[in-house]
Formats: structure tokens, C-alpha cells, sequence
């Protein structure tokens, strides 16, 4: 099939209008500030990377130049690898977005991330001209090769495997029953057959930006779940997970309360932009150590509940061992002005009233506090 080159790029050229228009949205809204919003801007980055590079190669293809090959292999590899890296990034911003939790986040960035290494040294590997992902011929024409398919089915795995988060998710009652999973899966993966059946045809590209618009789009009623201070969910949040467990009267659940020791010290000795940063910090520490079963909410102020299904007593106990680890760490490493300490209260949801677990929490919170601040006196005198 014959490239049209028009066609490539008023379609690119569109395609990149996209994602740059993106871009300065998410920097005059200051979404990209927010915990973990690297993985959406990294995916942007990349479809412009690779919108550029596909116009590039459209645009060279049968022409003979000094260089020629050159740059037919440099953007054609850069194509390829950004292709897997959408994917992969995808699946691990699907389950941040839910969960928003760090040690989930790095758990499926070690299983899923060996396929993109791989394809990553086969695309490098490719250079050489190997022929095994893409060809290309003395006249400077690009030929798929024999494991080009084998790509695309890993990009589509990644597809699939961001939407079985997405079904896992609604089948628990700690995570939203909605997520833009499939306004961004499906454009992607119609756009990529078509471009895989007929060769010349730039739609791959142009789709998954259309389909980050679409996603931006629906992510604006999610962001109204997440605190923009600390990078957590919110207590509007809270409000739909206690609702979720009452009504499936899970008898599996269990919820953490937490609230920092004089915190009120730390605003007026250093100011409220050092208090903002304390709860930031404490936001990152609760997410580091809260396990995959797992959310973490801030509920105002300096108060944090994390509630966790499927769980144990024993589980309990160890997130409140890995959260005092963690905040000692935080104390001893960070070098900030401040020092935290966190008191915690813990209960078990055995079917009672919805209000009675969380009062059982905040009950055991404040008796710890309690117990915080009497020794803190005895050590003063």
C-alpha cells in the first residue's frame, strides 16, 4: 500500500496538536504535581516522541539520502519502543489511579516490566540489523519482521491486563466503580489493527492521542476523589468505601486511623507551607507502607485512615510495624525540619454498624495520642 503523505501528517500533526494541548492543561490545572501523575505526563511524552518519529519514517521511506538508514532505524526504534512503553506505563497508571498505593505500584512494575525489557533489547538489538522486529531494505524502505506481531500482541496483553485491574477493583468495595479504562483501550487497539492491516495508514498514533483526550476528560470526575495536598483519597472517598462495606457486609475488613503528633507545632514553628509538606510526607509514608490490599485516605487535616479488605489481625499489626519503620526512616533520612510521629487506632468491620467500626478506630487512635503526649511529659520532666 502507498503512503500518503498528507494523510500522515495532517494526522500526526493533529495528533501532536493533542498532546501538546494536553500538556498545557495538566500545567495550568497543576495536575502534574500530584503523587504519581509522572506516569500520565511519561505517557505523553512518549506518544509525541512517537508521533514525531512515525512522520519521520513515513516521510523518508524509499527516499535515499546521506543517512538515510540511519534515521529510518533511529525512528522507526523509537516508534516501536514507545509503543510497549504506552502500554506498560498504562497498566501501571490504571492501578495507581485505583489504588493509589506505592508498594502495589512497584509489585506490578517488576512483573510486568520484564516484557518491556525485552522489547526494549530486541528493538536495540534491531539496530544492528537483525531484522527480527523491522527491516530496512537498500532502498530505504521499512519491512516488518517476523516478531513485529509478537509486539503488538504484548502491547494488547498490557491492554487486557489494565482492564482486568479495572473488573478486580469493582468486585472489592475499597476502589471507585468507575475508570476510564476502556475510552482509552479500545481507540488504541482499533487504531492499531487498521494501521497493522493496512501499512501506511497512520492511525495507530493519532488514536492514542485521541484516546488521552477522552481519558482526560473522565479523570476530571476522579480527581474530585483525590486530596491534592498529600496525593491520597479524599474523606469524599471515605464516604463511598464505608457505604461499599456496609453493604456488602464484608466481615474480612479492617481500618487503621492515624493522626500526627503535634502537628500544630510543626505549622507555627515553621509555617503552614512546611505543614503542607509534612502531610505530603506522610501521605508518601502511609502509601510506602500500606499493603496491596490496601487504600489509604486522607479524612482532614492531619488525620489519615487506611482501610484494607481481605484482611487479618496479623495484617493489621504488621502495617502498623511497617508504618512506625517507615516514619523512624523518614525522621532519620530526610533531613527535614520537622520530626513525625503518628498515633494509630485499629478495628475490625465484624458486621456492626458502619459507625460503630469507625468510632472503635478513632476510639484506639486517640488513646494512643493519649498515651503519646503523657510520655512526652514524663520525658520533659
Amino acid at each position: 500500500m502507498s503512503i500518503n503523505i498528507a494523510e500522515v501528517l495532517v494526522a500526526n500533526g493533529c495528533g501532536a496538536s493533542m498532546v501538546v494541548l494536553l500538556f498545557l492543561f495538566r500545567i495550568r490545572t497543576h495536575e502534574s504535581r500530584r503523587a504519581g501523575e509522572w506516569l500520565y505526563d511519561s505517557m505523553l511524552v512518549a506518544t509525541l516522541i512517537a508521533l514525531i518519529a512515525e512522520a519521520v519514517s513515513f516521510l523518508i521511506d524509499g527516499k535515499l539520502f546521506s543517512g538515510c538508514h540511519f534515521l529510518q532505524y533511529l525512528s522507526n526504534t523509537l516508534s516501536t519502543v514507545c509503543t510497549v512503553f504506552v502500554g506498560f506505563f498504562w497498566c501501571l497508571f490504571v492501578d495507581f489511579r485505583i489504588y493509589r498505593n506505592f508498594k502495589r505500584l512497584r509489585r506490578k512494575c517488576l512483573t510486568l516490566g520484564a516484557l518491556f525489557g525485552a522489547i526494549l533489547l530486541l528493538s536495540l538489538a534491531n539496530l544492528w540489523g537483525n531484522g527480527l522486529v523491522f527491516r530496512i531494505m537498500d532502498d530505504n524502505r521499512y519491512v516488518r519482521g517476523p516478531i513485529n506481531s509478537v509486539i503488538i500482541a504484548v502491547l494488547f496483553l498490557y491492554f487486557v491486563e489494565s482492564i482486568v485491574t479495572v473488573q478486580h477493583s469493582r468486585r472489592h468495595g475499597l476502589s471507585m466503580p468507575f475508570f476510564p479504562v476502556y475510552c482509552f483501550v479500545v481507540p488504541c487497539m482499533v487504531g492499531t489493527i487498521i494501521q497493522g492491516i493496512f501499512y501506511g495508514l497512520a492511525t495507530g498514533w493519532l488514536t492514542v492521542a485521541m484516546a488521552f483526550v477522552f481519558v482526560n476528560l473522565q479523570l476530571q470526575n476522579l480527581n474530585s476523589f483525590v486530596d491534592d495536598m498529600s496525593g491520597m483519597f479524599n474523606r469524599k472517598y471515605l464516604n463511598y468505601c464505608l457505604d461499599s462495606i456496609q453493604k456488602s457486609r464484608a466481615h474480612s475488613a479492617y481500618g487503621l486511623m492515624l493522626d500526627a503528633n503535634e502537628f500544630k507545632k510543626i505549622n507555627d514553628v515553621y509555617g503552614h507551607s512546611t505543614g503542607d509538606r509534612a502531610i505530603f510526607e506522610i501521605g508518601k509514608i502511609l502509601s510506602h507502607s500500606a499493603p496491596s490490599n490496601a487504600v489509604v485516605i486522607r479524612i482532614s487535616g492531619d488525620e489519615f485512615v487506611i482501610l484494607m479488605e481481605e484482611s487479618s489481625t496479623q495484617e493489621l499489626e504488621t502495617l502498623k510495624a511497617a508504618i512506625g519503620e517507615n516514619t523512624r526512616r523518614f525522621n532519620e533520612t530526610a533531613g527535614a525540619p520537622f520530626h513525625l510521629s503518628l498515633s494509630m487506632g485499629g478495628a475490625r468491620f465484624d458486621g456492626q454498624n458502619i459507625k460503630d467500626f469507625f468510632s472503635r478506630m478513632d476510639k484506639e487512635m486517640y488513646a494512643a495520642k493519649k498515651e503519646y503526649y503523657k510520655t512526652h511529659e514524663r520525658r520533659k520532666t
